[in-house]
């Protein structure tokens, strides 16, 4: 038999059965007592309620008898056809000497008043009322009954004249108010379903509530149960019992019987530990032996058990894991000090060599460098293209590392014993970090060489994926003695020269000097509040005019941010610009200069600027891993301006990262109506190659071809092949970095189409750029009239 199956055997008996007999003593003696005391109680109003009515009808039908009685009674009945006031009299003094008479009323056979008492005021009989023996009605204030006899004359004959009486119902008043106060028991009355009560909230839950027999219903956060009872023909009386007391009672039975239950269970888990302890715990405390042998290393078989349940199926588990933990303890002592993903030390075992080589150069006099790198851009590659080509670039990155060390230098070795017979080594640290470690260094020199390599090596492209990915390397170098006596040191300062040559521009090496430390924390620093700088309305946008040199008047701009902190100032875009794309900020700073730019577009619309255009820069990271096509869908959405109003500026730095992604996005791009430039021309790597697969509108010509066109005559003759090409492919070309009155007259000579640059003006707000505009074309309109002036003269 199982295990498990012993288990049930021993406790089914002893705990789902209480539970059972638990359950059903409870639900049995709840309804009983429920409804039995219910009843029982009902049954008791209602005879008292019968009772009282029957006192009221009696007492009423004596007062009826009483009036036929009255002296002069019978004289004024019969003389009623020719001296009615004399009936009426005589009803007068009868009600005044019987106060507790409501109403009385003498009919003649045709239905017609003889005599009346007058009613109270405000009081009203019921139109229903006709000569019916009795009947139950409500003022809204009290319980009354109506009677009606018949007059018999002194012979015993009908008369055919009719008495009718009003009392009030005040014992039975009293005694539904007793009740209710007593036991909080409602009683009501329906006669011929009309309900004979003054509680409005009682007429609405009549009304609204399912009223039957048995159930129960709500009413004021109480329970009520209802019980109904026929108290005459025309009567009925409903009981609305609270069920508070039911369910305190019903509670403190399943308290008295979960004591029972926890008795049981408290007994069942006594039974059950001794049970335990002779099927389970001997046998596992052989097992335990035998795990305790294994985990000191001592791999000796241990008799397994002899059983036909899972504690032996266990032990012949446990036997054969043993069998197999000797050959995979190589294995597993393995992965503590290797990277799993590219196979190359981790750093437990490249501390543990730094520390060997240190302790064996102190011994030699040789130095020590340590070689601290990271991807730039990686971290964009891994967001924007998936973690699994993140992780196919890292090795194949490693790879490549390997191809760069020198001959004798370990890359990975196949044993961890063999971390300390090596004379250098290469490691991943995680994420995209690298670290080298090369002894026996003569000079910081050699160090330099392989951080070049490892540079050339990493500048060519990777296909991952059917994407061809460029990346990079910042590294920084520290040297044994001069920068650390300390793995951890040496670390330490080498991570601090490599944000120093991410710092200065990435895709270069530094080495480690104690000047650094102040940059790097004034970089955190920056980061830190650059975060925040958004949030604070401390980044601004400005406007700088591209001034059209021939057709139509355009209102043309390039935006460009610019950061003024709240304690450091203007801080230039060459600072903020490479730490926002290091850290992927720069993808919020882009999304928000997109929606700024589409809102000031408007606002100029709206000024009645509509033949406006302004350009606004793409970054290589938002191209390559983010998502600006939806933010410039939503700014397009969002505000009321023509898409190509909005153009978008990209560089061929970005456009080679890449390059199958870019050319899907900007044909999208494209598709919505906005324009696309390519700025910086002429400084990439395929520039003519470009033009032809992306979707360009407009050339920049970068300030390099402009600076020295009017000295040097190779750089005009390349600027005159650039508007060419550009011309012929029908691009609207801009020249940047115009300065000089001699340069805008040569780029106006080969009908260049826009000119950016400080001769005619400077980035700035966006109002001071428009007024620029303005007044230009206003000078320009006044010189184009001066001339048409002298030729008619």
């Amino acid at each position: 038999m199982k295990l498990q199956t012993k288990f049930l055997t021993i406790l089914f008996p002893l705990v789902v059965v209480p539970l059972l007999l638990n359950a059903f003593i409870t639900r049995s003696h709840f309804e009983n007592m429920m409804m039995s005391g219910s009843q029982e109680q009902s049954r008791i109003l209602s005879d008292q309620v019968h009772w009282s009515i029957k006192v009221a009808t009696r007492q009423g039908h004596e007062l009826m008898d009483e009036i036929a009685a009255y002296p002069h009674m019978a004289q004024a009945i019969s003389q009623a056809a020719n001296q009615p006031d004399q009936l009426q009299q005589t009803l007068r003094e009868f009600h005044a000497h019987h106060p507790r008479l409501l109403f009385a009323e003498i009919l003649s056979d045709s239905k017609q008043t003889l005599a009346a008492t007058e009613l109270p005021k405000g009081f009203s009989i019921p139109e229903s009322w006709t000569n019916q023996p009795s009947m139950f009605f409500n003022d809204g204030q009290h319980l009354y009954l109506a009677l009606t006899q018949s007059y018999i004359t002194q012979y015993g004959a009908d008369s055919g004249l009719k008495i009718r009486t009003v009392v009030q119902l005040e014992q039975l008043e009293s005694f539904i108010q007793n009740t209710r106060r007593a036991s909080h028991v409602l009683l009501i009355l329906l006669a011929k379903q009309t309900i004979l009560t003054e509680d409005r909230s009682i007429r609405e839950l009549i009304s609204t509530a399912k009223i039957e027999d048995g159930n129960t219903i709500h009413w004021n956060s109480n329970r009520y149960l209802v019980n109904t009872r026929n108290i005459a023909d025309s009567l009925q009386m409903i009981s609305l019992t609270p069920m508070v007391d039911m369910d305190a009672a019903s509670e403190a039975l399943n308290n008295m019987l979960s004591y029972v239950a926890i008795a049981a269970g408290l007994l069942s888990l006594l039974i059950l530990h001794r049970s335990v302890a002779v099927l389970v715990t001997n046998p596992l405390r052989r097992l335990q032996s035998l795990v305790t042998n294994i985990s000191n290393g001592n791999f000796n078989a241990v008799k397994v058990l002899n059983r036909a349940d899972e504690l032996g199926e266990l032990s012949q588990s446990f036997e054969s894991m043993r069998e197999h933990l000797h050959d995979t303890s190589q294995h597993i002592e393995e992965l503590a000090y290797f990277d799993a993903l590219t196979g190359l030390p981790n750093k437990v075992s490249f501390i543990d060599t730094i520390q060997q080589l240190i302790e064996k150069s102190q011994v030699s006099g040789h130095q020590v460098a340590i070689l601290f790198f990271d991807l730039d851009n990686f971290k964009h590659i891994n967001d924007g293209l998936g973690h699994e080509v993140g992780d196919e670039l890292l090795m194949r990155v490693s790879g490549r590392l390997k191809e760069c060390v020198r001959s004798h230098d370990m890359v990975a070795p196949t044993h961890p014993l063999a971390l300390r017979e090596k004379e250098s080594m290469i490691a991943r640290l995680g994420g995209d970090e690298f670290t080298l470690v090369l002894s026996k260094i003569n000079s910081p020199e050699e160090a330099a060489k392989v951080a070049n390599r490892i540079l050339q090596k990493l500048s060519k492209p990777f296909n991952l994926n059917e994407n061809e990915v460029f990346t990079s390397a910042s590294i920084g170098i520290s040297m044994f003695p001069k920068d650390g006596r300390t793995p951890e040191a040496l670390l330490k300062n080498a991570d601090t020269a490599m944000y120093a040559a991410k710092a200065s521009g990435k895709n270069n090496s530094r080495f480690y000097d104690s000047k650094m430390n102040k940059p790097v924390l004034e970089r955190i620093e920056l980061e830190a509040s650059m975060r925040s700088a958004l949030a604070n309305n401390e980044f601004v946008l400005h406007y700088q005019p591209k001034v059209p040199l021939f057709g139509e008047m355009r209102f043309e701009f390039e935006n460009l941010m610019r950061w003024n902190h709240s304690e450091k100032g203007m801080i230039s875009p060459g600072v903020f610009i490479p730490l926002a794309e290091d850290t992927g900020y720069i993808q919020n700073l882009g999304d928000w200069a997109i929606e700024q730019t589409c809102r000031q577009i408007e606002y100029w619309n709206k000024k009645g600027f509509r033949n406006i255009t302004v350009s606004t820069n793409l970054s290589p990271v938002q191209l390559n891993y983010g998502n600006p096509l939806q933010t410039i869908k939503d700014a397009l959405d969002a505000y009321d301006i023509e898409p190509h109003q909005l153009e978008v500026e990209i560089t061929e730095s970005g456009l080679m990262q890449n390059e199958k992604h870019a050319v899907e996005l900007l044909n999208q791009i494209k598709a919505l109506g906005v324009r696309i430039a390519l700025d910086d021309f002429g400084t990439g790597y395929s520039s003519l190659a470009y033009l032809l697969k992306f979707p360009i509108d407009t050339l920049k010509i970068d300030r390099t071809f402009i600076r020295d066109i009017d000295s040097q005559p190779e750089s005009l003759k390349v600027l005159e092949a650039i508007i060419g090409l550009a011309k012929s492919l029908n691009l609207h070309v801009v020249a940047e970095g115009v300065e000089t009155k001699e340069q805008l007259d040569l780029l106006q000579q080969r009908e260049c189409d826009y000119i950016q640059g400080f001769y005619f003006a400077r980035p700035t707000e966006p109002d001071e750029a428009m007024r620029f505009f303005e007044e230009h074309f206003r000078n320009k309109s006044r010189v184009h009239l001066a001339g048409l002036n002298r030729i008619g003269a």
